[in-house]
């Protein structure tokens, strides 16, 4: 049985914002980390860094129970925010 065209469109664009979100969470929570570590504030950067994971895990975690197409773009969503980070950042050219 094949899911209604609906659904996989409902998929794609909750994973693509879920990943989205969850990336820019991600990887300006990293910036927050790495400054962190510079400074010897390791406790907090430890925490941190758990934090990130966590959150990670659980958004990825929550995409795959919703289904294969979620989880994926939910990935693509994730890259695309990475991408615009490292370049607001100034990591890529």
């Amino acid at each position: 049985m094949t899911p209604p065209a609906a659904s996989l469109v409902f998929q794609l664009a909750l994973g693509a914002g879920a990943g989205l979100a969850a990336g820019f969470a991600y990887f300006i929570a990293l910036r927050w980390n790495v400054d962190l570590f510079e400074r010897g504030a390791t406790p907090k950067a430890l925490l941190l860094l758990m934090a990130r994971f966590g959150a990670l895990a659980l958004a990825l975690t929550a995409l795959a129970k919703i289904g294969a197409i979620a989880l994926l773009s939910g990935a693509l969503g994730l890259l695309v925010a990475r991408r615009a980070v490292l370049r607001r950042l100034g990591g890529l050219r």
